[in-house]
């Protein structure tokens, strides 16, 4: 790609841009390809053939050729924890380590190389490196004593600790479990085992970790938008945003130093007194009436209903195949009005649920706040779905919700746990995107980072084959349920945006839209999927301004 007059990092003020020499993807379903785009300052002013183009540039136009490559619209993330990506890759990274040996020698790598600070941390642990997919204090006590560790699981559902954290964090044998959280036991001794799931993870370790002062909770979140411009992410929706988080994004916006548009979802977690939950529905209701610019806006609220199928805290219908089983973390008894209220004062709801049982749960709530209020047409979403009966997905298209949903959760890679635990059966009705679609919901692509990696185009690769972008040798679940490329890419752009009420904006190449734009090294439509994974993003631009340049 060669990028004439020096276009780098300035914002575009002066005169026009023009794009061309490659082919443009709009996912505008009126005018899907174009050969040029032209942008005045932020906005996209022209898009059509590159004669017209030329001619509405202007002779002093700036050019930017893309040299045989693809322009695409900005992607839209539609589901992000940003602070915790940027913090998340300060941390020794376990997601391939494959053996409780690689995890010790890994965490003991990163300990001895950060040796002045207080805590040794590590992220993205898979629960099949595990034997029996238990953790346990002793594992990391054999290579950490003198600190606490504190691993989080892929799904951050859990977190994985030594002795040294649970006497930092207050657990004994005696501790109560918190209200949607389970403090993993012996089943013999009942000693703590170090393994801390949902609540006993997300109200115990992740305030404690969050405990940082602006200048590193900043730094955190210039780190992951650094990250999602290099991988053509211009917009993000942040799923489970606390204030101290919201403030630093702020400030960065005053700063003119936001790189990505967001859409925050503050959490309301699960106290297990409705008083206090209402209070932080009201307290969301409040920063949606304060945030809501162009390029940061509090949207709703998110819910965490349930867990995860890797660690059995999924809510499902039927038993694991382990036996086990778990309640959802918001019964409907608590989940009801708290679903209620948030609709009552316009905020958009985003819930996760992932089994089936916590996936109907949030319908039925859905569906009575709705009648209560009257309302309809607030684009509610559930987050995750990834096992659903197919009656509830029928009821969620009937009623307008979202199915926000995250290809790279699919990946076969990661994949031989969450089958194993819910069975071949149930597996074959997992991530039911067309299903989702044919009913009716507007289907929007996220990656959930850091749970999982935060490349769009990887991501794209497994929702149009259902393969891992990893391993070509693993088979793919479900590759009749695989995606057309077209339509994943607007799954990740067009779709996301206006699950995000940002289709005012951004989400397509459109004159008089922002100009968010992606430009890539080669042409993956012409290609096929698999150049999916050997095509770079040359160059980012959000609202006209260059965030990445390669």
């Amino acid at each position: 790609m060669v990028v004439r007059h020096s276009i780098v990092s300035d914002a575009m003020t002066a005169g026009r841009t023009i794009l061309m020499g490659g082919r443009v993807f709009t996912a505008d379903a009126e005018n899907p390809w174009a050969d040029a785009v032209v942008v005045e300052a932020d906005r996209i002013v022209f898009v059509g053939d590159a004669e017209r183009a030329a001619a509405m540039a202007g002779e002093d136009a700036r050019t930017i050729e893309v040299d045989g490559g693809l322009v695409l619209p900005g992607f839209v993330d539609g589901h992000v924890h940003v602070t915790l990506t940027g913090s998340s890759m300060l941390k020794a990274y376990l997601r391939d380590a494959g053996s409780v040996e690689e995890i010790q020698r890994r965490v003991a790598e990163w300990a001895a190389g950060h040796p002045d600070e207080p805590r040794v941390l590590g992220t993205d642990w898979v629960h099949s490196d595990l034997p029996d997919n238990k953790p346990t204090k002793e594992m990391l006590d054999a290579v950490v004593t003198d600190r606490p560790v504190y691993l989080e699981a892929f799904d951050f559902h859990s977190c994985w600790v030594n002795s040294a954290a649970l006497r930092e964090l207050g657990i004994d044998d005696d501790t109560p479990d918190p209200v949607g959280g389970t403090i993993a036991r012996d089943p013999e001794t009942g000693e703590a085992t170090g393994h801390l799931l949902e609540s006993a993870s997300f109200e115990l370790v992740q305030p404690l970790l969050a405990d940082v002062d602006d200048e590193v909770r900043d730094g955190y979140v210039t780190t992951a938008l650094a990250a999602f411009a290099r991988a053509g992410i211009t917009s993000v929706v942040e799923m489970a945003l606390e204030e101290n988080a919201l403030e630093s994004i702020a400030r960065l916006q005053a700063a003119g130093k936001l790189t990505a548009r967001v859409v925050a979802h503050m959490i309301i977690w699960r106290k297990g007194d409705m008083s206090q939950e209402l209070e932080m529905v009201r307290r969301a209701a409040e920063l949606a009436r304060e945030y809501r610019g162009d390029l940061l806006r509090v949207g709703g609220v998110k819910i965490i209903s349930d867990g995860s199928i890797d660690a059995c805290t999924a809510a499902l219908s039927r038993p694991y195949t382990n036996g086990s089983s778990a309640d959802p973390i918001w019964e409907p008894a608590a989940l009801d009005p708290v679903v209620e209220a948030a609709d009552a004062l316009d905020l958009q709801i985003a819930v996760h649920a992932v089994g089936d049982q916590a996936i109907r749960n949030t319908v039925d709530a859905m569906e009575r706040a709705m009648r209560i209020n009257g309302t309809s047409g607030k684009r509610h979403r559930i987050e995750h779905l990834e096992y659903a009966r197919t009656e509830d997905i029928e009821r969620m298209g009937k009623l307008g919700i979202t199915a926000s949903m995250q290809p790279v959760h699919m990946d076969p890679a990661y994949l031989q746990n969450w089958i194993a635990m819910v069975g071949p059966e149930r597996a074959n009705h997992g991530f039911a995107w067309p299903l989702h679609v044919a009913a009716g919901s507007v289907l929007a692509f996220g990656t959930d980072a850091p749970t999982t990696p935060h490349w769009s185009l990887p991501n794209m690769y497994i929702a149009s084959t259902r393969k891992s972008p990893v391993d070509d040798s693993l088979p793919a679940l479900r590759p009749d349920w695989a995606l057309p490329l077209e339509e994943a890419i607007q799954h990740g752009t067009r779709e996301s945006a206006w699950a995000a009420w940002l289709d005012h904006a951004t989400g397509v190449l459109k004159p008089g839209l922002a100009a968010d734009i992606v430009v890539l090294n080669r042409n993956f439509f012409a290609e096929g999927p698999a150049s999916l994974l050997k095509t770079d993003v040359r160059l980012t631009m959000m609202n006209g301004k260059v965030v990445h340049s390669a």
